[in-house]
């Protein structure tokens, strides 16, 4: 335990929500409730995705497609959404029911840019689908730290012209999905924050207590001391040790709840992880059928934009 007292969210190291995980995973079994995404403050919110196609610890992309990326080439790739709370006409298993999700619009013409060794090249995107599961329990991210962000956001977009720089490509026609963590309720962030500052107070006031108790022990046994004093700093000592465990591991579940630093922030106070994960579907076979694969395409970041 540090001493030194902070804000909530400058305490928190940065995670990253690369959690590639099929829906039927024994992992997430029962961990996963799903929300009505609709009434989200996400809705009619907009972003600008920053995606960073390439090799990732642990993806599969080179074995089920030889010679992909194996250069190191990266291709960052941009482009504007908003969630809307339309309802949308698809449905993905890995993302969530039908009747819980909603449509990704696409801004402008879809169109983002890069530079390839081919000069600038035009990438197109089309509208996807979006939902909101709400964790019930903690979740271990790519990272392996246990986590439990106030809801885990995916969403998919699909790439019909495909992109390609050096080795690094998205295949034409290809459907891309995204995951992150997302914290939608600003008041209810602005209360944890105020939990968090009383609970490392509190732990800052046992750590001066206990202190204090081994100097005046310390000086007493260098002059005899009084042996019932002795047991009553004991005593004390025992209770705030008990204390101290409760505040901390309050402190800890208040971490794994909080939004990591640099998480991006919409003006209505929504948060999303600074670091999601990209994949795409590694066979044709249906994802509600046993046997379909997820494969690691890259991650990406937010960035919040005006309405």
């Amino acid at each position: 335990f540090h001493t030194v007292r902070a804000p909530m969210f400058t305490l928190i190291s940065t995670l990253a929500f690369v959690l590639v995980i099929h829906p039927g995973h024994p992992h997430l079994a029962g961990a996963l409730a799903l929300s009505t995404s609709a009434a989200s403050p996400l809705t009619k919110t907009k972003w600008r995705l920053l995606l960073d196609v390439g090799l990732q610890p642990g993806t599969w992309m080179p074995k089920r497609f030889p010679g992909w990326a194996e250069s190191g080439a990266r291709l960052p790739l941009d482009i504007d959404v908003e969630f809307t709370d339309e309802p949308c006409d698809q449905r993905e298993s890995l993302v969530g029911p039908k009747d819980s999700t909603f449509r990704l619009k696409v801004c402008g013409e879809g169109i983002s840019t890069f530079v390839s060794e081919k000069g600038q090249q035009e990438v197109q995107f089309t509208d996807g689908g979006w939902c909101i599961q709400r964790p019930t329990a903690n979740i271990r991210n790519a990272e392996g730290a246990l986590v439990k962000p106030e809801g885990l956001l995916r969403f998919w977009l699909d790439c019909p012209s495909g992109a390609r720089k050096r080795d690094a490509e998205v295949f034409p026609g290809t459907r891309i999905f995204f995951t992150t963590g997302v914290w939608d309720d600003p008041k209810g962030l602005e209360a944890m924050e105020r939990e968090y500052e009383r609970v490392v107070d509190e732990l800052q006031g046992i750590v001066d207590d206990t202190r204090g108790i081994r100097e005046a022990n310390d000086a007493d046994e260098g002059g005899g001391g009084n042996v019932l004093n002795r047991l009553a700093d004991f005593r004390a000592l025992v209770g705030n040790s008990q204390e101290f465990d409760q505040l901390a591991s309050q402190k800890e579940a208040l971490e794994r709840a909080s939004p990591p630093m640099g998480a991006a922030e919409a003006p209505n106070g929504v948060k999303i992880a600074p670091t999601g994960s990209l994949v795409i579907k590694g066979n044709s076979i249906p994802d509600w059928l046993p046997g379909s694969e997820y494969l690691i395409l890259g991650t990406w970041g937010p960035k919040a934009l005006e309405i």
